[in-house]
């Protein structure tokens, strides 16, 4: 024990232990340093605007970006182009780390399906508004002779009827038959003969 004493007070002791400590700050300053080097520390590049970019020209758009990409999302769109890019996250021209990936929307290529709704027996209004609501889109509407003045008697899709509930693609384009109801119009009869008045025959 005295001997272990004597050497903890020893100058080589002191040396070794210096040495040791130049040695571990060495490597971790090594360390952090390759690691700095690995994640691109203090690097930065800017977001570059993916919006408008088709999802086949991605991987030669991004290659001298000095970011990834991954599409997580598809939208149907009926007013935009399918398959191309509507959003992206982070937003163009905004500075990240070097081989961030950037997050995209994209537009679907095909229209997802629905069930048509009731359209029948409502009225035209309500009809419309209902095409819309449902992101369908109002077609030809006519006026055929019916029991009601301006509902709707039959829906049609591509020129043929459309039961309620049956699958069709959002966007698709609906018709719509509605009543005209037709006004009676009475003759009215007159009498062509005429009953003399006894006091004028006098």
């Amino acid at each position: 024990m005295k001997d272990l004493f004597s050497y903890l007070k020893s100058k080589t002791f002191f040396k070794h232990l210096a040495l040791a400590t130049v040695s571990l700050v060495i490597v971790l300053w090594a360390l952090f340093k390759l690691l700095g080097v690995y994640t691109h520390h203090g690097e930065t590049a800017e977001v570059p605007d993916f919006k408008g970019k088709a999802i086949a020209e991605l991987d030669n758009f991004v290659k001298d970006k000095n970011v990834g990409y991954t599409i997580i999302d598809s939208v149907y769109s009926p007013e935009e182009k399918p398959g191309i890019v509507i959003k992206q996250d982070p937003e163009a021209k905004s500075m990240v780390k070097h081989n961030r990936i950037i997050y995209l929307y994209v537009t679907s290529t095909q229209a997802p399906q629905m069930a048509m709704p009731k359209l029948v027996d409502r009225s035209t209004r309500q009809a419309v508004f209902m095409i819309e609501s449902y992101g369908l889109k109002v077609g030809k509407i006519t006026e055929i002779a019916g029991d009601c003045k301006g509902c709707v008697l039959k829906q049609y899709f591509n020129g043929k009827e459309i039961m309620p509930g049956d699958a069709i693609k959002k966007g698709s384009k609906i018709d719509l038959s509605v009543g005209k109801k037709e006004e009676d119009y009475s003759a009215m009869s007159t009498d062509s003969t005429a009953v003399a008045d006894p006091e004028d025959e006098e």
